[in-house]
């Protein structure tokens, strides 16, 4: 496969629907772990911690989930004992409070959020339609990562989102969601004068903006509405961020909308006009009694000083229509390209003779390519069972900067592409398996790839705990070797903190044979001090054979409005 846009957490975007006050609200699983489960909402609010999700037959609501946990868009859950959920089934919330605009996420140090995700559920939300209402969320974090070397690395992040709607009453809303980064590092130094005396010097880097969304929207007439400043299009989230105009016209069953603009600086992130872009998109959705079905068309032309360097088109279907089996893909034809030809002329060279000159050229052709592909399917052929399996043929990821560690940031990368069956199975109330196995195949840039991965949980331990036992092993170009953890889990004071002690154990080696033996130890707690404020702080420590180690640190204050 080519090049491509990456497009994460692909079962979200347009397969979700609008809450009311005072009503259900339906969410999608997106993520099944050995211990929780995740739950996507166009927003939380009216959803506390100890309260149940439901499942939905023959128009009866039936218990599903407990939540542990809540975001602004997302709940952590465990399941009951009669409900084995699957990545796309639907379960539902019973409100409790009138719901207001979706904000950002907290983000914490194993997690994470991506801003398209933030734009996608954020522009989903529903409000009364002549509502003035303002609200969002400040939330300040903190990330040290320390060595057995005395480096130590550290970041302060203060995130702001901010959304008002129908400001004055009037037919216009604003939103902005920005961050202030400031990082600092710690070094040991020896001095050059006196070599026994070591002190620290410290590097201090500018402080890093990044205006993520600020734009202001107006309405008008018949559902149709206009937007200008930067903004993800969640219709087209996987083209990134729209600096200039959007117009958007929803509909019961369908949808369309065309924006232009310019794409953001690559380096920087800032305004580039000489990245002009323009796109249009329709989308058709219906659902009848469980079933549904969506499926969304884009056209998008990207430019690189007004010469043309990508045009594609995206397309995307869902659909539950058949009992117990969902149904997700997506896909990316790129339209426009070129192609090497080889070009030649006689000329004379300084005696006067004739030489033959060759140079090669790139030649803009029209063509009809399938540059990206993702198919999804989960099946539930009995209620303690649960299979899946999709193919995987987008780009990968590959982060500059991340919070995981090393064999974390390796499983990410190796496990993510190619073919995956998954399976879980509960054969008693206090027992469950689960696992999955994945196979990538050779590219002309990453090589062959096997990974495998189970898990048993046992959720009623003594003092309302629970215990997960997995292993994992994997097998690429570069690494193999297997991990051994458990992790210990529980509840306190309601459902106000959360506690996760964790251990794994990780050897791994490497072609020329040089094998590493790793102890990671992980902490966890959160704290929800108040309805609106929560404190979140995580600690790991990897230790390895040669006694040294990294700790790293991540603590998370989060303050709605």
């Amino acid at each position: 496969m080519k090049q491509l846009i990456i497009f994460i957490f692909l079962c979200l975007p347009l397969t979700m629907f609008g809450q009311a006050a005072n009503e259900t609200s339906k969410g999608i699983v997106s993520y099944v772990s050995s211990q929780n489960v995740y739950v996507q909402f166009v927003n939380t609010d009216g959803i506390e911690p100890g309260d149940t999700l439901y499942s939905q037959t023959n128009d009866m609501y039936i218990p599903a989930l407990i939540v542990k946990e809540k975001s602004t868009i997302s709940c952590l859950c465990i399941d009951t004992n009669d409900y084995l959920p699957a990545v796309r089934n639907q379960v539902f919330a019973k409100l409790k409070s009138p719901v207001v605009p979706v904000e950002v996420a907290v983000q914490n140090s194993k997690q994470a959020v991506s801003v398209n995700d933030l734009a996608i559920s954020g522009s989903k939300s529903k409000t009364s339609k002549d509502k003035s209402s303002i609200d969002g969320r400040l939330s300040l974090s903190s990330y040290l990562n320390n060595t057995s070397d005395t480096t130590m690395n550290s970041i302060f992040r203060l995130n702001l989102s901010l959304n008002a709607n129908h400001i004055a009453n009037s037919k216009f809303s604003a939103e902005c969601y920005m961050s202030v980064t400031k990082k600092n590092t710690y070094t040991p130094y020896t001095s050059t004068v006196d070599s026994t005396t070591i002190t620290n010097y410290r590097i201090d880097q500018p402080l890093d903006i990044k205006i993520y969304n600020l734009a202001v929207k107006y309405e008008l007439p018949d559902s149709m509405s206009v937007l200008f400043g930067r903004k993800i299009n969640p219709n087209l989230a996987n083209i990134g961020a729209v600096d200039g105009l959007q117009f958007e016209k929803t509909g019961k069953t369908y949808s369309y909308g065309a924006v232009i603009g310019s794409r953001p600086d690559t380096y920087t992130y800032n305004i580039n006009p000489g990245l002009l872009q323009y796109g249009a998109y329709v989308s058709h959705q219906m659902q009848k009694g469980n079933s549904y079905m969506q499926t969304s068309l884009a056209f998008f032309n990207q430019m690189n000083n007004l010469q043309t360097d990508r045009r594609f088109i995206y397309l995307q279907h869902s659909n539950s229509l058949l009992k117990n089996l969902d149904l997700f893909c997506s896909f990316e034809l790129d339209l426009y390209g070129a192609k090497n030809q080889t070009n030649s002329a006689i000329v004379k060279n300084i005696l006067g003779n004739d030489s033959i000159v060759s140079w090669n050229t790139r030649t803009p052709i029209n063509m009809l390519d399938l540059t990206s592909a993702y198919i999804s399917l989960n099946y539930r052929p009995f209620k303690n069972v649960t299979l899946g399996l999709s193919y995987d043929a987008r780009k990968n990821v590959f982060y500059y900067e991340t919070y995981k560690n090393y064999i974390d940031s390796v499983l990410d990368k190796e496990t993510r592409q190619g073919l995956r069956f998954n399976a879980r199975y509960q054969p008693f109330k206090f027992l469950t398996w689960g696992g999955n196995a994945g196979y990538r195949f050779a590219t002309a840039t990453s090589g062959e790839s096997y990974n495998g991965y189970t898990y048993l949980t046992f959720p009623r331990l003594p003092f309302d705990t629970q215990l997960t036992i997995d292993a994992t092993a994997l097998k690429a170009s570069y690494l193999s070797g297997m991990i051994y953890g458990a992790s210990l889990t529980k509840d306190l004071l309601d459902g106000k903190i959360f506690t996760e002690l964790s251990y794994r154990n990780v050897n791994y080696t490497t072609p020329n044979g040089a094998a590493t033996n790793q102890n990671i130890g992980e902490m966890s707690l959160s704290w929800r001090i108040t309805k609106k404020l929560m404190l979140w702080f995580d600690y790991e420590a990897t230790f390895n054979p040669d006694n040294n180690y990294q700790g790293r640190a991540f603590i998370n204050l989060s303050q709605r409005f």
